[in-house]
């Protein structure tokens, strides 16, 4: 799983000596500040950054940063990061902490593949200031609230996939449960899985409740489905989608 293609860089910050470039050979790795006999993976000395800063870990070969509940927080590409909410990272991405005390390169070389389509940039710092609302990127799996990435589950990042996907059409209650819940199918492929309406509402209602004063323009179609009325999201909606 883990090899020297992946690592950090540290751009600027004040550190005591570290292997730089910091390969990110486990599991969990800890940024933060040294104190007394805690010595964090990837350390730096000023009291602006929080002993257990932010913390970068491996999942089935994807690599996520969580800030640790810190004090001047995190920030990915000028994006502020949640709180114990895991944010994807790519290979290029810049990790700011404490508003810039310490400033990494997250560096992923398994990415990098010949005749890959080149993404557009995320948006820039004034850019959120000037453009404030929903950003949505589904091939990265992003969803972000007024320049805050929040995390959805599974369940929750594939609805709102569908629906993004379906925006401005009624999706029945059936699509909604073979794109959600094919595992419950009993063939597996045609019959549609045994999800009732409650349990499809129910992951609804917690999608709606995570979007925020987004969650209104995903609209019950009655006795059929739901919809992600984009027509009325437009005017707040920065994100990209090919």
């Amino acid at each position: 799983m883990f090899d020297q293609d992946v690592y950090m860089t540290i751009n600027q910050g004040e550190t005591a000596k570290q292997d730089n470039p910091c390969y990110l050979v486990k599991q969990e790795t800890v940024i933060g500040r040294v104190w007394e006999r805690v010595v964090p993976d990837i350390h730096f000395a000023s009291s602006y950054i929080s002993r257990r800063h932010a913390v970068v870990v491996v999942e089935n070969d994807r690599f996520f940063i969580i800030d640790l509940m810190s004090k001047h927080g995190t920030r990915v590409n000028h994006t502020v990061i949640g709180n114990n909410k895991p944010f994807l990272l790519h290979d290029g991405d810049i990790i700011s902490l404490a508003r810039g005390v310490a400033e990494l390169t997250f560096h992923n070389n398994n990415e990098k593949r010949v005749g890959d389509t080149q993404e557009f940039p995320l948006p820039t710092e004034d850019d959120r200031e000037e453009h404030h609302g929903l950003l949505v990127n589904m091939d990265r799996r992003e969803i972000i609230i007024d320049g805050v990435q929040i995390y959805l589950s599974s369940k929750d990042t594939e609805l709102f996939g569908l629906l993004y996907q379906m925006a401005n059409t009624a999706v029945s209650y059936d699509e909604i449960r073979m794109n959600i819940w094919p595992e419950r199918a009993t063939n597996g492929i045609d019959d549609v899985p045994d999800v009732g309406r409650e349990e499809v509402n129910t992951l609804v209602y917690r999608l709606r409740k995570k979007l925020a004063k987004h969650g209104k323009y995903i609209i019950s179609v009655p006795r059929y489905g739901y919809m992600l009325d984009l027509q009325q999201m437009l005017p707040k909606l920065r994100g990209y989608k090919e």
